[in-house]
């Protein structure tokens, strides 16, 4: 009975003993006059291993009921890093982690990523992608477009903010599309507007003009080209394989797009309907259609592109170069992911794509 009185007595004269009675798995509760030195005193470890534990400064005041972690004997911060005073109440009523984990991820978890690590993350993923999406960019500035026509260079706003086409880009994009100083028409509103779209589609890549305008010639293959009247354009995209140009373009509406595997570029057009071609001829060759319609369909043959404009692209003093492009020449999308987002190959050495038996030709 005596015992039992002494031991109530000595709770209520010191209730700050029975807090630091309950020193629980690793933890503290701070009662009022103690400091970091009668606590690491306590549990026979240092004072700085017990700031490093709980994350405070030098000359950091503790106040009571703050929950202090306390580390292992000879282990500073062996049971938490860097934590704050704040947190440390909190930490007790989370799950254990990695409890169900393997060891593999464990570590994974508490590896700190290396130098460069997000960047190689990054290209690994983008490679898993498929064609179509890995090309497919966020532009750092939406409806700008950069442009490049042999030694020209244009770079200029095309889209507003809610994808319209700005009036005032028309008359320098109109320029950098003539046919020669004194030939020259105004672009159409909508080609530009599409430029435009390719332009963010890609990340706003440079996109190379091999022909904008031209004026009508006795010799062209068709009397009916949307280039004689500014409606037409031929480009590539700087680092995309032309067969991912050309199925973004085909997406269109009331657009024609022609494909030239054996030349270095994509024809983009504007019309009231939707059509699609492919001409396996190479510069300076009879067109060759891949199937019945491409005739009726196409604007332009491969041979109607001056030698010269395609030199500008590539430069005269090497071969014309013939993107070896994949054997997806019928530019369904369907088949992109196995072979339209290859990288060219062979650029430059003048390997044709032959011609198969029958083609797809959308109209």
């Amino acid at each position: 009975m005596v015992a039992a009185l002494a031991a109530a007595f000595l709770l209520s004269a010191a209730p700050g003993a029975a807090l630091a009675e309950r020193a629980e798995d690793g933890q503290h509760t701070v009662y009022a006059g103690q400091t970091l030195g009668k606590i690491a005193k306590r549990y026979r470890i240092t004072v700085d291993a017990l700031r490093e534990a709980n994350g405070l400064k030098p000359g950091q005041r503790i106040h009571p009921g703050l929950v202090l972690v306390i580390p292992e004997r000879g282990k500073p911060g062996a049971r938490s890093t860097r934590t704050t005073p704040g947190r440390a109440a909190s930490q007790r009523n989370e799950p254990e982690r990695g409890r169900g984990a393997s060891a593999k991820q464990r570590v994974a978890e508490t590896r700190p990523p290396g130098k460069g690590s997000t960047k190689r993350d990054a290209k690994a993923d983008a490679r898993s992608l498929p064609p179509n999406k890995r090309y497919t960019q966020r532009p750092k500035r939406p409806g700008w477009v950069r442009l490049v026509r042999g030694a020209e260079r244009l770079e200029l706003r095309v889209l507003t903010p809610k994808g319209r086409l700005v009036p005032k880009a028309l008359p320098k994009l109109s320029r950098l599309m003539r046919a020669s100083p004194t030939a020259s028409v105004p672009i159409d509103p909508r080609l530009a507007t599409l430029l435009g779209m390719v332009s963010d589609h890609f990340g706003g890549r440079t996109l190379r003009v091999v022909s904008g305008y031209r004026p009508y010639s006795p010799t062209q293959y068709t009397p009916h080209s949307n280039h004689n009247f500014g409606r037409a354009v031929d480009f590539m995209v700087e680092g995309v394989p032309n067969t991912v140009v050309r199925d973004f373009c085909r997406g269109f509406r009331n657009a024609g797009v022609g494909y030239y595997p054996n030349s270095t570029f994509v024809h983009l057009d504007v019309r009231s309907d939707k059509v699609y071609w492919v001409d396996y001829s190479g510069p300076g060759e009879a067109p060759r259609y891949g199937g019945p319609k491409g005739s009726v369909a196409a604007d332009e043959a491969a041979r109607d592109v001056p030698v010269s404009a395609e030199e500008e692209v590539y430069g005269s003093g090497e071969p014309r170069a013939t993107q070896a492009q994949p054997s997806n020449t019928t530019g369904t999308n369907s088949d992109a992911g196995r072979s339209g987002g290859e990288p060219p190959r062979n650029v430059g050495a003048g390997t044709p794509t032959p011609a198969p038996a029958t083609s797809v030709v959308e109209r």
